[in-house]
């Protein structure tokens, strides 16, 4: 052999990849085959043919089955490879030679075979693992006519022979959440209805011992002809339209012999359709609620009790909803009022209440009823002859056995002797001052010429004055001064007016600092409307003041900012574009456009204080100058959805961009054109916006030869700015543009869709 170059005896060994070029460079010294150069033209033949092959291929030669193999193999051998070059079969995989051997003997005795999947435990990376291959084995003759090994191509399918498993471990998951399902299901196909599938549910609301499968569903419950399901069954197979029904009363016979029983269900007949829309089938589904029927009816029967014995009690009583709506007064009520079942439910029961108590009768009621609390509250309640009688409303929240909240049962008795005691009672200092001083708050009790009568112990403690100092006008002392020149002027208007005293004022605290507090205020008149006394409360606001103020600047500065800036690039656009030709007047006045666009956007971010803007708002803004010309129609839908100011000017821009295009060459170039923009939120773990551009109506609509600058603008704000996409199609009909935006800095949820 010469240095460099490949002598010709081993010519069979070139072309064969890196196998080829480590078998050249093997020492054969040890191995039973020899060297190359010796070996017989048989296994030249076969080594050439399986060197050259992409497949995997391996060759055992001779009495010890020295093992050959191409590049396609080398990845089964794992980290056998390259030592396994020449060494026998029989130790090359010893692991699995009890499988194998009876295979190999077959081959060396002249008979092919071939296995599919075939189960094998190899240790090829140091540790015992599940393979599966498909391969063949052949045997190979010499010159002489006999058998001198064996050849084998081979494919590892363990990949696929996993996933086949795992598909049919998922199907027959499936099956059985199917047959399991606490709702009933049954799958019925063609024109006669025919069972496919039943769940264990449906077998037990029909009877366990009817054989179903394969029979239509006359035969098999003959019983329910004349009850209107079958020709529903036909309906439905017939239009391909859906049939869904609540509470249907059905007659089963579900034991052989026995009699016609009713059940009660909630029932889905769903057709299902092929891939051109036929339909071939109906999916049933739904539930017996045989059981929920009859509480109804147990319940219908205990409420008839109830009213009995509530028309009959001493005390007026009523029911509500849950949501507050008085369903039920009881005669009592209707007797001592004077009003009639009717217009007292509802809310209607409102209009026997005292005037001056109504509103706050009614807000401590509806607050009750969203913490489902029990309250007590007293009123004045007008009488059937027309005298207001002082009555205490209790009541008490109403719960199913479930924890569902199901309104209220209350009762209101006439307690005008004891209202008059307790009134008296009521004007008792110490009691007063035993309330007030358990608030955290800053309570006060004024004349009605604005002098200290009460403040409560809270007050000294914060502010460090003693009774006396804050006696008659001291306690304007603790007033900041620049609060005190704008409150006290306030405080003398709202005595003369009687308005109520409410505002944000500055007090000192007793180390000095001064903090932040609410206020408010009521006048209390006497019976002939004169202030004799104004009742205060002062709550600590200071941490949320600092904040709403530090919030306040913040966004001033960025509004501020950004006006100025749109100003004079409105400006300089102006100024740098008044003097263009006629020709590129158009884009000129297409780039003002954009600006004016953008400008409109921003001031609806502005409005909110740039922490947002509804999509709405924001394409109603945009499209506004459209709506002015009444020729330009537009149809907007979509759930309410609050995005984050970058979101917002992307697509004001890619919707001005669509406008301006549809008015030029689009829907809105003729008075028959319209435009519907629906957009809806898709769920996933980043929430999505995909939002639909659609004209309709308009001149038939050809591919534009180029991509014009709105085009590029929309999908660089839509891709680059927000990472969205953008699919934009010129069908003849109108052209269609559909954003795909993520949302996963900008919340939104599908509330009631707004129509435009």
């Amino acid at each position: 052999m010469m240095h460099g170059k490949l002598g010709p005896s081993l010519d069979f060994l070139s072309g064969g990849g890196e196998m080829g070029a480590l078998m050249r460079a093997h020492d054969w010294s040890t191995s039973p085959l020899g060297p190359p150069e010796n070996w017989p033209q048989s296994l030249r033949t076969v080594v050439s043919l399986m060197l050259t092959s992409k497949f995997p291929m391996f060759i055992a030669w001779g009495p010890h089955l020295a093992f050959l193999y191409n590049d396609g193999y080398r990845p089964i051998f794992g980290a056998k490879h390259p030592h396994a070059l020449g060494l026998p079969f029989r130790d090359v995989w010893s692991e699995i030679w009890p499988d194998i051997e009876p295979l190999v003997t077959k081959a060396l005795a002249g008979e092919a075979t071939y296995h599919e999947d075939l189960h094998l435990v190899m240790e090829r990376n140091g540790y015992p693992e599940d393979t599966w291959y498909t391969f063949s084995y052949s045997p190979v003759r010499d010159e002489t006519g006999g058998i001198a090994g064996m050849f084998c191509a081979c494919t590892e399918t363990t990949q696929e022979v996993k996933s086949r498993a795992a598909l049919k471990a998922e199907q027959d998951r499936l099956r059985e959440l199917f047959k399991q399902a606490p709702g009933f299901m049954a799958m019925l196909s063609g024109r006669d209805h025919v069972f496919e599938l039943a769940n264990d549910a449906y077998l037990q609301l029909v009877g366990h011992r009817r054989d179903i499968m394969g029979k239509p569903v006359r035969e098999v419950l003959p019983e329910v002809a004349g009850q209107g399901f079958f020709e529903l069954l036909d309906k439905v197979y017939t239009t391909g339209e859906p049939f869904v029904g609540r509470n249907l009363r059905v007659g089963l016979q579900r034991k052989p012999g026995s009699r016609v029983e009713d059940r009660f269900v909630d029932l889905v007949y769903q057709p299902i359709t092929d891939s051109e829309g036929k339909v071939t089938g109906i999916f049933a589904e739904g539930y017996d609620v045989t059981e929920r029927v009859q509480a109804e009816e147990s319940l219908r029967e205990s409420e008839a009790r109830f009213r009995n014995l509530a028309d009959n009690a001493p005390v007026m009583v009523w029911v509500t909803e849950p949501d507050g709506t008085c369903t039920y007064l009881s005669r009592s009520w209707c007797e001592f009022t004077g009003q009639t079942p009717e217009t007292g439910l509802g809310f209607g029961w409102l209009d026997a209440v005292h005037p001056d108590d109504r509103d706050w009768s009614d807000e401590v009621f509806r607050n009750a009823n969203l913490k489902r609390e029990a309250f007590q509250l007293e009123y004045r309640l007008r009488r059937a002859d027309g005298t207001y009688r002082w009555a205490i409303d209790a009541a008490a929240p109403r719960f199913g056995s479930d924890g569902t909240f199901l309104g209220y049962v209350g009762s209101v008795l006439d307690i005008t002797e004891r209202k008059q005691i307790e009134d008296r009672l009521s004007a008792s200092v110490a009691e007063f001052r035993t309330v007030t001083n358990v608030t955290p708050a800053l309570v006060w009790v004024y004349s009605g010429t604005g002098r200290s009568i009460f403040l409560n112990q809270r007050w000294h403690e914060f502010t460090g004055q003693t009774v006396e100092e804050a006696e008659g006008q001291g306690w304007a002392q603790a007033m900041h001064p620049e609060d005190a020149e704008r409150i006290l002027p306030y405080w003398q208007h709202c005595r003369e007016t009687g308005e109520t005293y409410e505002g944000e004022v500055r007090y000192r605290r007793r180390d000095g600092e001064y903090r932040w507090h609410a206020f408010r205020a009521l006048p209390h008149a006497d019976q002939n409307g004169v202030i004799e006394k104004w009742f205060g409360v002062s709550v600590d606001i200071h941490e949320r003041k600092e904040w709403d103020d530090h919030r306040e600047l913040l966004i001033n500065e960025l509004n501020h900012r950004v006006k100025n800036t749109l100003t004079i690039v409105q400006a300089m656009a102006a100024q740098s574009l008044r003097h263009v030709s006629d020709e590129d007047r158009p884009k000129a006045q297409a780039f003002e456009d954009r600006l004016f666009a953008l400008a409109r956007a921003h001031d609806v971010l502005t409005r909110e204080n740039w922490e947002g803007a509804e999509l709405r708002e924001i394409i109603d803004e945009v499209v506004e100058p459209y709506l002015r010309q009444k020729t330009k129609h537009f149809e907007i839908e979509g759930p309410r959805l609050r995005l984050i100011p970058r979101t917002a000017l992307a697509i004001a821009m890619a919707v001005h961009e669509l406008a301006t295009n549809a008015a030029k060459y689009g829907a809105l170039s003729v008075p028959s054109g319209c435009v519907v923009i629906t957009w809806v939120i898709t769920p996933g773990d980043v929430p999505r916006l995909v939002l639909r551009w659609q004209e309709r109506g308009g001149p038939p609509v050809t591919v534009p030869t180029r991509r014009g600058f709105g085009t590029r603008l929309i999908e660089r704000s839509l891709a680059q700015d927000i990472g969205g996409e953008v699919r934009l199609t010129y069908a003849p009909a109108g052209a269609v543009c559909v954003m795909d935006i993520p949302l996963s800095e900008a919340g939104g949820t599908a509330e009631h869709p707004s129509r435009h």
